[in-house]
């Protein structure tokens, strides 16, 4: 018996432009979206039907309101800070979705690491962080060290340390971008990072895809410019990786969940070590447009379909998986004016560029500094047929784009794709 669409009430936590792909999808199919969200400048409260605006942490709240209005499903995705808010309403109500403890497990980085440490998944050797004033000296690693908060995302609060001096300051600023003022110190390791994204059923880990990540050549900061799927690295090192996965799968056990996953591969050691992991697809468009376009599969409709209770054979959909590439490439602007811009159009008009997402770049606007993920411009959205042919055509659209930035000193500079 198929599900009377126009009867369910679906609560999407969050307004962010991660969320539009699903809320677009689920108001195609006629079904009533609501969403909760504080006040701000996001797509989606001018999109749903509904907004409620309760802070997303007020989660007795919100349930009380949900009950209230007869919210029928729960779902939010591309945003770490969303899941347990889903959760914890889903648990709550008796909604289909995973348990708050399940979600804390991977979106909590504390959490997560001890229990990879209890799996005997590989990650970083590391300690939690509570209080900026901790004796450093009982830090049993050595330098360097990377110091994140527990609970953040897009690289917000994230520094590299070489020195005790600078320690403390990085454990400061780590805690200050945490909701619940915790932070978390661990070792540098030194490797390529390649992105896992996978999809969990009753508990069992399903393989969508892996990506090669590229970051900006910077010192000052940890961001991303590219991340291109299908990933170069040997299938002996990936499996080690889809082995990791599934051990955390079983032993968590979702009731069902996009899985996003970032890793480092010493590709001279033969070592990994495992470093982010969340119950959301991957940002960025990752789980909207990216896997869609590499491996044929509609996550964000597979997602959305369990969340509203339907009977999905999931078994023949990761079963009609295909096999090519897509990316995403982001740049940055030198500080100064935009005085010229060329070439959009003619990229834009490119059919295998899917979105050319250029917000805040005019003539005459001054430019800002990148100091975090949100910070960086675009992005482009490129498909191919193979990883060869991708990075054939990010290099024709990256000649094409020009964007001209006059410094203070007069100078004219260009893009910084890397």
């Amino acid at each position: 018996m198929s599900l009377d669409y126009s009867k369910q009430k679906l609560l999407v936590v969050g307004a962010g432009i991660g969320q539009m792909p699903l809320i677009h999808k689920a108001m195609a199919k006629g079904i009533h979206v609501t969403v909760v969200t504080v006040k701000g400048d996001y797509p989606a409260i001018e999109v749903a039907d509904d907004c409620w605006f309760i802070d997303i942490y007020d989660r007795d709240a919100i349930v009380e309101k949900a009950r209230e209005e007869g919210i029928t499903a729960v779902i939010s995705d591309q945003n770490d800070l969303m899941m347990p808010t889903v959760a914890y309403i889903a648990e709550k109500l008796g909604l289909p979705g995973n348990r708050f403890d399940q979600v804390m497990s991977y979106c909590d980085k504390n959490t997560y690491r001890d229990n990879c440490d209890k799996l005997g998944n590989p990650v970083p050797k590391h300690i939690a962080v509570f209080d900026e004033n901790m004796d450093l000296g009982s830090i049993e690693f050595p330098l360097p060290w990377i110091v994140k908060p527990s609970d953040s995302q897009s690289s917000i609060g994230v520094k590299r340390v070489d020195d005790l001096e600078s320690a403390k300051e990085a454990i400061r600023f780590a805690l200050a971008k945490s909701k619940t003022h915790s932070a978390i110190v661990e070792e540098f390791f030194k490797g390529k990072e390649i992105v896992c994204e996978g999809f969990i059923v009753d508990g069992k880990y399903h393989l969508l895809s892996f990506a090669d990540r590229k970051y900006f050549d910077r010192d000052d900061v940890l961001i991303p410019c590219q991340t291109l799927f299908p990933s170069n690295i040997t299938k002996t090192l990936l499996d080690q990786v889809v082995s990791c996965e599934e051990k955390m799968a079983d032993y968590i056990h979702p009731s069902f969940a996009i899985v996003h996953s970032e890793y480092l591969i010493n590709e001279e050691t033969d070592e990994i070590r495992v470093v982010e992991s969340a119950l959301r697809g991957g940002g960025v468009y990752i789980s909207s447009h990216l896997i869609p376009l590499a491996t044929g599969l509609d996550i964000n409709e597979l997602v959305l379909s369990l969340a509203l209770g339907e009977d999905v054979d999931h078994e023949a959909f990761f079963a009609s998986k295909q096999q090519k590439a897509s990316g995403y490439v982001c740049f940055y602007l030198p500080e100064g004016t935009i005085t010229k811009i060329s070439g959009v159009e003619e990229v834009t008009a490119l059919p295998y560029v899917k979105m050319v997402a250029l917000v805040n770049i005019k003539v005459g606007l001054e430019t800002e500094p990148m100091t975090f993920k949100g910070s960086r411009k675009g992005p482009l959205l490129v498909c191919g047929e193979d990883r060869e042919d991708l990075e054939k055509k990010i290099l024709q659209i990256q000649d094409m784009l020009k964007i001209e930035v006059t410094a203070p000193d007069g100078s004219i500079k260009g893009i910084i794709w890397q």
